[in-house]
């Protein structure tokens, strides 16, 4: 269910004198008040509170923002989400009850929005019934909030790692079913998106499934259980979605701000087609529990790529280089997978050999071949190849010159093939290292085997096109101004959010820091290195 709400504006009047009583077709208030917020009448003083019983609950006692239950933490909080660039509070709380109302007291922080949202101040509801009453507590997130709730759980068979080693290692141990909230308010001016869909989940990610703050695979599902595509946050309609932590990017801007210019080289460049991950941020509650900061992340699949039959899409688990007797031996034994290796599409494989060949022969020529034997450009996309390089030499992709690659075959009918790369898992970048401390060395080669192969074979033509992209991007949108721009934009977002104090409260030991200094003093020093670096004679 997507619901769209235009031209709620609430006028909030400030005139102390004005007192009413009002009743209205959906909710009595049988109570003072001076104005109202969101619906939410303003009393003076709660001495009407007297002799009802005070009550509390684990779960949301029946608020409802838009005609949808507010994401609620069994602390009692409630969690709204409201676009802080809008000067009104949009929409209207309710208790969906004319027996039951809603009450606040005055308070200044109401006239003041964006700094009640970015202070993350917390304002006072009273949700009110003929004699008893609940005090909740209420936070205003200036980024989209999703909520999971879960229904039943499934176990999974994972089988024998022996004979099923893909399903074994890479298959969640428990899916979970339930339900998904979206609460959306950045899509313009007095609107505001709520998605509501069936969905299942589980954990994802070998490195991050150590961390306490654990990552997640999303699957939207219709009323059958059947798979639903829909648009979340504005990025492509689809089923599938991930939820990253990102607890090793103690920033929270890395991994945004390297998609973002990764879907710049892919816009820039009319010779290849090279979508890659797509992020946008929300605050999560799992089971009415609050969970922090989240990257909400589009895959990187075949419909994303516009594979074929013959396509096929590898990942890339692990720096481990497998020997070519692994593979085959993947390939004779019918698995997906080949030491930390996994074959993403065809979903149904026919012949296993012929899926493994690219390859298997694309680490025979670049990572194990001593010497040329001709037709090596062939068996990758050029252009594709040297902004992957570029890429990763910009964002200090340090783990992702093999490791977290999708490796794209697009394949002929003949079995020939050139293949492509798209990076992943990008919170290891712009100086943070694997042990969350942070980088001095601005000098850093970050490039996979492919580039110095081809340069050792045939520099006069490879380099200069290094060069000549080099400086196209740098003249638009890989220069120094703009990274740090993406960069200040996204902590920014986050800090007018007021997720930080939230985040920081949950996770003590992750701790996230908003002061990206070092960061954009490390990209400024990185960028007049590699302006060096590529200007090789």
């Amino acid at each position: 269910m997507k619901l769209l709400l235009t031209g709620s504006v609430v006028l909030v009047l400030l005139s102390v004198g004005f007192c009413c009583y009002e009743i209205y077709l959906d909710n009595r208030v049988p109570v003072p008040f001076t104005y109202k917020i969101m619906n939410i009448p303003v009393v003076e003083d709660l001495d009407f509170l007297e002799g009802r019983k005070k009550l509390t609950s684990k779960c949301n006692p029946g608020i409802y923002f838009e005609e949808t239950l507010v994401p609620y933490s069994s602390d009692g909080t409630l969690y709204l989400s409201q676009d802080a660039d809008v000067q009104e509070w949009v929409g209207e709380l309710s208790t969906g009850s004319r027996d039951i109302f809603l009450c606040t007291l005055p308070d200044e922080a109401w006239a003041d929005k964006a700094g009640s949202i970015r202070k993350n101040h917390i304002f006072k509801l009273w949700m009110v019934k003929e004699d008893s009453y609940y005090e909740l507590k209420l936070t205003v997130s200036g980024m989209p909030v999703m909520t999971l709730t879960t229904e039943r759980e499934e176990p999974q068979d994972l089988g024998n790692p022996e004979t099923d080693p893909d399903r074994y290692y890479f298959d969640p141990g428990i899916i979970w079913y339930g339900r998904m909230q979206l609460f959306n308010p950045n899509v313009g001016v007095d609107q505001y998106e709520i998605t509501e869909t069936s969905v299942k989940y589980y954990l994802r990610g070998k490195s991050s499934s150590y961390f306490e703050k654990k990552s997640y695979s999303l699957g939207l599902l219709d009323a059958e259980g059947e798979k639903l595509n829909a648009s979340l946050l504005g990025m492509r309609e689809d089923n599938k979605w991930k939820l990253k932590g990102m607890v090793a990017d103690t920033s929270k801007v890395r991994e945004k701000t390297a998609c973002q210019i990764w879907e710049m080289f892919d816009r820039s460049n009319a010779d290849v087609s090279q979508p890659g991950p797509r992020m946008e941020y929300v605050e999560l509650l799992l089971d009415n529990d609050y969970i922090g900061i989240y990257g909400l992340v589009e895959p990187v699949d075949e419909k994303k790529l516009g594979l074929d039959e013959n396509d096929v899409l590898y990942k890339t688990t692990d720096w481990i280089i497998p020997e070519d007797a692994d593979l085959k031996y993947a390939a004779d034994q019918g698995w997906r997978v080949g030491s930390f290796i996994r074959i993403r599409y065809p979903d149904i494989i026919a012949d296993y050999e012929k899926d493994w060949y690219p390859m298997r022969d694309y680490l025979n020529t670049f990572y194990r071949s001593r010497s040329p034997v001709g037709g090596e450009e062939d068996k990758l996309n050029l252009p594709n190849t040297v902004d992957m390089h570029l890429f990763n030499m910009a964002v200090s992709g340090s783990d992702n010159y093999f490791k977290n690659v999708y490796f794209v075959a697009d394949v002929d009918q003949d079995g020939s093939y050139t293949m492509r790369q798209i990076p992943w898992d990008l919170d290891i970048t712009f100086g943070e290292l694997f042990d969350g401390s942070f980088s001095d060395d601005v000098n850093c080669v970050y490039e996979e085997r492919a580039i110095p192969y081809l340069r050792k074979i045939d520099p006069d033509s490879v380099d200069p096109l290094i060069r000549a992209r080099w400086r196209e991007c740098r003249s638009s949108f890989l220069s120094t101004e703009n990274i740090l721009k993406l960069l200040d934009d996204n902590i920014n977002y986050i800090v007018s959010s007021g997720a930080v104090a939230r985040e920081n409260k949950r996770w003590p030991d992750y701790k996230m820091s908003a002061d990206i200094k070092e960061i954009r003093e490390y990209q400024t020093e990185r960028m007049k290195w590699l302006d060096h670096y590529f200007t090789w004679p």
